[in-house]
């Protein structure tokens, strides 16, 4: 097992387990959450390495959590998923983000 510890955000119950179980096997330890408020308590109890998020979650979105990752946390690389992509969000993540695909 690697020791790259991989934050997940993710309020789909099933898809947060697939992907966790998807890291596992690839040999990451993943760490799960699901909802932003609990990432960012996660985060002050453990270190990770990347956090991979939805975008579009409860009170507070991907788009959020990513601000405040980049406020708090700079150093730390973030990768959002989302299958409801907009101009609008595209428009935001090339603000706070330094990279964005």
């Amino acid at each position: 097992m690697s020791d790259l510890v991989v934050l997940v955000v993710e309020d789909d119950a099933g898809l947060r387990e697939a992907l966790c179980d998807t890291l596992l096997l690839a040999g990451y330890a993943p760490l799960a959450a699901d909802c932003a408020e609990q990432a960012l308590l996660l985060l002050k109890k453990q270190k990770v390495q990347l956090v991979v998020s939805d975008v579009q979650m409860g009170s507070v979105s991907g788009l959020n959590l990513l601000q405040t990752l980049n406020e708090h946390y700079p150093q730390l690389p973030v990768l959002l998923m989302t299958a409801y992509a907009n101009v609008r969000m595209r428009l935001k993540l090339c603000v706070w983000a330094p990279l964005t695909i």
